[in-house]
């Protein structure tokens, strides 16, 4: 890249105006100035023009002379507007009548503030901090009397400075530019693989690095939430708009477990699969999602759209993070035991038909239990287990008037539920009874009804048959999921 030469001199006197052509510019070989006129600059001293093989190849400029400040600045504006730009200006300090040398100065920084500005005066009235503090830049001050070197030296090293800056500036905006694409392509690669579940998976790693096999162990949140009868509803579209539908509602849910610290380690297709280092954050997520979905299905009902539900299930436990696949083609996951009992919760969301569901170990890890409203639901025997095990519901997640239905009969719901299975089945009809006339769609209620109903049958003697559930729920083996 060719250096810039451009040279910018400020001086009211015609005879320095010719000396600094004359120690800058090529000359001609005829032609002469005086030493008496050099003498205004150099006091008389002559010396050779500095051979090519000194100056790096910068052995003459390109001198624009101008004797007021005014036509200075109106020099720098019209250099700027034709992309020729001056790299220093020698400006006098003292250029009557129009405007001194800073203010000339000044007003051409603010044409150009790139280049470099040598203030020129043979007075010691003004300091270099002085003029600093008036021009708010960086400037050079020489003194008079300057030898021809010196004045030759300045134009160089600031041209060669100016040039440096050009090709700093644009290194710069070469690297930003990169970086902008590498940011690009790691919002990409964190859309894949979220930057925080590499770092829980590596605490010391910086996010950027990441091996075939790595794995570690962890106690974490497990949320695994589904769209019912996502099926049978897909039937009803067409693929086009079963991905529209689709990336909608995630992209209603996908933000709401961001906000709680949430890691979304899969979407499986109309599900989600989320992490929490938290449990209680997982919970508020869970909340907040069955909220927004109650304002969602607001929105579909007015476009003439049928209503979905969803269920969800939490666990808490220990499980290992890590990836496989294998060197071309790889993925994080979550496996263990922990994983599998949370995705057999939110199963249970649609046998119990509620919208969300923690297991024991989750309710129990709580760490402000009393910030939220939840219900015993059932003691459970899970495939894989040998002992039944408790499922709670999280009361808050329900919209109101239903919420505050619901809280209203927890105790005697619960009281039902532990009364049904230490086997007084009699009492335990009565609770039902009594949570059905308070809470008339609570599915939980009523699939103990039903349960009453079947024991009754089989110790007519105890109960008065004569009682009727209203609803029949169809069910497999009693208290079992899969």
């Amino acid at each position: 890249m060719q250096t810039n030469n451009r040279v910018l001199v400020l001086d009211d006197d015609a005879h320095l105006r010719d000396a600094y052509r004359h120690i800058l510019a090529p000359q001609p070989a005829s032609a002469h100035v005086s030493d008496h006129l050099l003498d205004f600059l150099a006091e008389g001293e002559v010396a050779p023009r500095p051979a090519e093989e000194e100056c790096d190849l910068l052995t003459h400029f390109d001198v624009t002379a101008v004797a007021q400040g005014l036509e200075g600045v109106e020099a720098v504006r019209q250099a700027v507007q034709e992309g020729r730009p001056y790299a220093v200006a020698f400006v006098d300090i003292r250029m009557p009548p129009g405007i001194d040398g800073l203010e000339a100065a000044s007003r051409i920084r603010q044409e150009d503030p790139s280049i470099y500005i040598i203030i020129v005066t043979a007075y010691s009235d003004r300091s270099i901090e002085e003029i600093q503090r008036q021009l708010r830049h960086d400037v050079v001050l020489g003194r008079k009397p300057l030898s021809k070197e010196e004045i030759f030296q300045m134009a160089r090293n600031a041209c060669v400075s100016w040039q440096r800056d050009r090709e700093l500036a644009e290194s710069r905006d070469s690297l930003a530019r990169k970086h902008h694409q590498l940011q690009e392509q790691l919002e990409v690669f964190n859309k894949f693989v979220p930057r925080k579940f590499i770092h829980v998976l590596d605490p010391a790693t910086d996010g950027g690095h990441l091996s075939l096999g790595e794995c570690s162990e962890r106690v974490m949140t497990v949320m695994f939430s589904d769209i019912r009868s996502f099926t049978a509803f897909s039937e009803t579209l067409t693929p086009t708009d079963s991905f529209r539908f689709i990336n909608s509602y995630l992209g209603h849910m996908g933000p709401i477990i961001r906000k709680h610290d949430g890691i979304i380690d899969k979407y499986l297709g109309d599900g989600i699969m989320a992490l929490f280092e938290e449990p209680d954050n997982a919970v508020r997520t869970t909340i907040e999602m069955s909220h927004r979905l109650h304002e969602y299905n607001l929105g579909r009902g007015r476009a003439g759209y049928q209503p979905i539900a969803i269920g969800v299930g939490i666990n808490v436990g220990r499980l290992m993070l890590g990836t496989i696949g294998e060197s071309d083609r790889m993925d994080t996951t979550v496996i263990g035991d922990t994983v599998n009992l949370a995705a057999r919760t939110e199963g249970l969301t649609k046998t119990y038909g509620v919208p969300v569901m923690l297991s024991a170990a989750a309710c129990a890890a709580l760490l402000a239990p009393d910030a939220f409203s939840t219900r015993l639901v059932d003691w459970v025997k899970v495939r894989g287990k040998r002992d039944s095990m408790a499922f709670y519901e999280i009361v808050d997640a329900w919209p109101e008037p239903q919420r505050t239905a619901r809280e209203g009969i927890i105790s005697l719901y619960e009281n039902g539920v532990k009364l049904y299975h230490e086997g007084s089945i009699k009492e335990a009809l009565q609770c039902f009874q009594d949570c059905l006339a308070a809470c008339p769609d609570d599915v939980p209620t009523r699939l103990f009804l039903q349960r009453c109903w079947g024991m009754a049958n089989r110790y007519s003697e105890t109960i008065d048959l004569t009682v009727q559930t209203p609803y029949k729920v169809p069910l497999g083996k009693e208290g079992e999921t899969s």
